[in-house]
C-alpha cells in the first residue's frame, strides 16, 4: 500500500461522511455534482471487488441519463427515486433501517435500534429525528464509521489496533449483515438507478475497507510480537 495509514483514515472518514449524507437526506445544491459521469470516473478508490465495479457501472449509466436533463430536472428525477425507495407513501420499497431487515417480523425500532442509539450517545452524537425515526438508519451507521475513522488518528498504535477490531465487528454486525438485501430492493424498485448503484458501491467499499482493516491489524500484531 503506497498511502500512509493517516491518509487511509482521512479517506475513510470523507467517504463514509459522503455516503451517510447522501442517504440521510435527498441530494441537492452543489452535491448534485454526483449526478455526472465525471464524478464517478474519478472515484478515489480503484474497484477492488464485483460490488464496487457494478456500483460504479450503475452510477455511470444513471449519470449518462441524468446529463440529458437540466440540473433541476436531474435533481427532481433523483428526488422522486429517493421518495419512492425510502419514504413511501405507505411502506418504502427499500427501507433504510437495519431493524427492518434483521427481524423476521420486519419491524422498526428493534434490538439494533437501541444498540445504535447507545453507540451514537457514547460518541456524543444524536439523530435530529430521534423519537421519530429509528437510530439504526444506514446513514447514521455510516456516519458513525466516519467518526470512528476520525478518532483513530488521535490514538496510540496499540489503541488503534483495539479500536479497529471493534470497527471490523461493527461493519460485520451492523452493515454487511443486511446491505445486500437493501441493495436488492433498491435495484428492483429503481426509477433512474442512482440509489441502487450508490448502495452497491457502499457495499463494495465496506468489503474493501474490511480487508484493509484486517491488513492493519495483522501487520501491527506481527510487529508487536516481533518487538517482544
Amino acid at each position: 500500500m503506497k498511502e500512509s495509514w493517516d491518509d487511509v483514515w482521512s479517506l475513510r472518514s470523507a467517504l463514509y461522511s459522503f455516503f451517510a449524507n447522501s442517504l440521510l437526506e435527498p441530494i441537492q445544491g452543489s452535491n448534485t455534482v454526483v449526478f455526472t459521469k465525471n464524478s464517478w470516473n474519478n472515484f478515489p478508490i480503484k474497484c477492488a471487488n464485483p460490488q464496487m465495479q457494478s456500483g460504479i457501472e450503475w452510477l455511470l449509466n444513471c449519470a449518462a441519463k441524468l446529463e440529458a436533463f437540466s440540473k433541476e430536472e436531474a435533481t427532481e428525477q433523483v428526488m422522486i427515486e429517493y421518495t419512492s425507495l425510502f419514504l413511501g407513501p405507505g411502506l418504502p420499497n427499500a427501507p433504510l433501517w437495519e431493524s427492518f431487515y434483521r427481524t423476521s417480523e420486519k419491524i422498526y425500532f428493534g434490538r439494533t435500534t437501541f444498540e445504535m442509539k447507545a453507540m451514537l450517545s457514547a460518541h456524543g452524537l444524536e439523530s435530529k429525528h430521534k423519537n421519530q425515526q429509528p437510530e439504526d438508519h444506514i446513514g447514521l451507521e455510516l456516519l458513525l464509521l466516519s467518526v470512528f475513522s476520525d478518532n483513530i488518528a488521535k490514538c496510540e498504535l496499540e489503541q488503534q489496533v483495539s479500536q479497529i477490531r471493534k470497527q471490523i465487528a461493527f461493519i460485520d454486525e451492523h452493515l454487511l449483515s443486511w446491505i445486500h438485501e437493501l441493495c436488492r430492493d433498491a435495484k428492483e424498485h429503481a426509477t433512474v438507478g442512482f440509489y441502487g448503484g450508490l448502495i452497491e458501491l457502499i457495499w463494495g467499499v465496506l468489503l474493501w475497507d474490511r480487508e484493509l482493516l484486517e491488513e492493519f491489524v495483522k501487520s501491527h500484531e506481527q510487529a508487536f510480537v516481533s518487538s517482544v
